[in-house]
């Protein structure tokens, strides 16, 4: 039988063959809509005030139009600078006028000075995380380095977790998961914003591709 970490290698390189494959202006479209979803759910959720982004790399979703209309509604966002200890990140505030530079793996990350104290994994309230692949139960598969799964296994309060990622990257059948592996609270696409129930099924999707 093949182990979770081979079949997770094989399911890596074919969704990001898929998200590779496509195009700018389907990109583009599908960033504002997400920017559009995630707006009216903050706009009914006024409570939740501090938010960990990413900054996406060319293949991600980009949160950049959605983060404009975060800023203007006073949410605090949070963006994650990779240590060079492996496997470890925190969470530094970032506004209109953060300086940003390129870190580990040449990834971009706010300019954090080094006495600068990054936010307590228990203070966020909501986490939006990139991810290769997400089924309708709940799992997301990453890129493999951990770095999500290690940093909110920190802290007493575990924020609400959503996955942004387009409609594509939805697997047919249930993603290959391991003890540690961390799971979504909801997910959001070009088609919307969905939770998984108690039963950790995803709970009213729209139709087509969730």
């Amino acid at each position: 039988m093949t182990s979770p970490m081979l079949q997770k290698q094989a399911l890596r390189q074919t969704f990001r063959r898929m998200r590779g494959a496509l195009t700018s202006s389907v990109r583009s479209q599908a960033h504002q809509q997400i920017a559009g979803h995630l707006t009216a759910f903050f706009t009914q959720r006024k409570h939740f005030q501090k938010v960990a982004i990413y900054l996406a790399t060319p293949e991600e979703v980009d949160l950049a139009p959605w983060m404009q209309s975060a800023w203007a509604e006073g949410i605090s966002l949070y963006a994650p600078v990779l240590s060079q200890i492996q496997g470890h990140m925190t969470f530094h505030g970032i506004g209109p006028q953060t300086a940003l530079r390129k870190g580990r793996f040449g990834l971009t990350e706010p300019a954090a000075e080094p006495n600068e104290l990054p936010i307590d994994p228990s203070d966020l309230d909501v986490a939006l995380l990139p991810l290769l692949a997400f089924d309708d139960c709940g799992g997301r598969l990453g890129m493999g380095g951990g770095y999500y799964d290690r940093y909110f296994q920190q802290g007493s309060h575990r924020p609400l977790i959503i996955g942004v990622a387009y409609g594509l990257q939805q697997a047919e059948q249930v993603l290959p998961a391991e003890t540690w592996d961390l799971s979504l609270d909801g997910v959001v696409t070009e088609s919307g914003l969905g939770f998984f129930n108690s039963s950790n099924h995803i709970d009213n999707p729209p139709k087509g591709p969730l």
